[in-house]
């Protein structure tokens, strides 16, 4: 049926390597079930495993299980011997828990028994200790090197005593010195206090100062020298304060001056944003004019707010002419997605067009 050489070597071959592939599978999914009913096996067995299992003691009780015999023993060794040593880090976690609670209660025991101190020897004291129950909890040749190490406890007690009467005699040495540098520090203490003194007037003529101009400086574009003699005459003084020289005072000046500016800024930003809408801008004057490309027509509707002419005469146009710019932006931006996404839901309908029309031929090509 198949009358070219090539075509049924190609089949043949497509053909083998098909089922080479499968067969991997079935072998890795045969493998998988066969380590899954030995766990499942060691699982059933569990309460004869323990730390001291190995594996011909495990082959010679389960060794006839049909899921014991399904894997290779390499397999069936790593899996128990996994099993095995979680047992016996358990067991061996136990022990030394166990040896842990003697050693302490040993210990205990030596520190009753009262008469034992650095100089003590384990061969004169043992004889003595024998009736103890917690004596004969320890191993034989673990209590000599308990009783060593609580003797060393015992000298580590007694060295940081000495360290501390060590420290207590240095203590008293510098007492002297001390008390000298006590006097010292005293006066600098009166120095700083008076610093401190000095600063708090300090901050308490610069808060007079500020509610100076608060009260008597509104306009913005006041100049220093022109506010000077008005602020000198206050009747409290608060201009001819000895705590500020007259770089402070012109200094908080400017800074007040910038604090009216960026207010005077926020607040016409404010009214832009008001008056100059999305349906303002959008109404256009016979001229062809805008809010967002005239400032004359703008201006018009901007003049009536008293945040207008508050506002210095030179920075008026300039923050609208930013504002426009943005809002102009923001209007392009919009009208780009708007097209795209026209262009994007035209682009999809053509296509489920050409999607429709390719599965209509492939079914009238199946049906010939």
């Amino acid at each position: 049926a198949i009358p070219s050489h090539s075509a049924r070597r190609s089949l043949f071959e497509h053909y083998v390597k098909t089922r080479a592939e499968e067969e991997r599978k079935e072998k890795r999914a045969a493998q998988k079930a066969a380590i899954e009913g030995f766990k499942q096996l060691l699982d059933e067995a569990s309460e004869n495993i323990d730390h001291d299992t190995n594996y011909q003691t495990f082959k010679r009780k389960w060794g006839s299980d049909p899921r014991f015999e399904a894997l290779d023993r390499k397999d069936r060794e790593l899996l128990l011997n996994e099993r095995v040593l979680l047992l016996k880090r358990a067991a061996e976690e136990k022990a030394r828990a166990i040896r842990a609670a003697a050693a302490s209660s040993f210990k205990s025991m030596l520190k009753e028994k009262g008469d034992i101190n650095v100089n003590s020897r384990w061969s004169r004291v043992k004889d003595s200790l024998r009736d103890d129950p917690r004596y004969k909890c320890v191993k034989h040749e673990d209590r000599e090197v308990l009783f060593n190490e609580y003797i060393s406890e015992l000298k580590a007690i007694e060295e940081k005593a000495e360290r501390k009467d060590k420290v207590k005699k240095e203590e008293e040495e510098k007492l002297k010195e001390r008390e000298r540098e006590l006097r010292k520090r005293k006066e600098r203490e009166e120095q700083e206090m008076e610093r401190v003194r000095l600063k708090v007037r300090r901050k308490e003529a610069v808060a007079s100062f500020q509610a100076l101009l608060v009260e008597t400086i509104k306009d913005p574009q006041a100049s220093w020298t022109e506010s000077k003699p008005k602020l000198e005459k206050d009747p409290q003084g608060r201009a001819a304060n000895p705590d500020l020289d007259s770089s402070d005072m012109e200094k908080l000046f400017r800074e007040h001056i910038k604090m009216l500016f960026e207010r005077c800024v926020n607040d016409f930003r404010a009214l832009l944003a008001e008056v100059i809408t999305q349906d303002a801008a959008a109404q256009e004057t016979e001229g062809g004019k805008t809010a967002l490309n005239s400032w004359s027509t703008a201006k018009r509707l901007l003049k009536p707010d008293p945040r207008y002419n508050k506002m210095p005469r030179k920075e008026r146009e300039a923050l609208w002419r930013r504002y426009a710019e943005d809002m102009l932006r923001k209007q392009k931006s919009a009208l780009d997605q708007e097209e795209e996404k026209h262009t994007d839901v035209k682009g999809r309908s053509s296509g489920g067009d050409f999607g429709r029309y390719s599965s209509g031929t492939r079914r009238t090509h199946e049906r010939r």
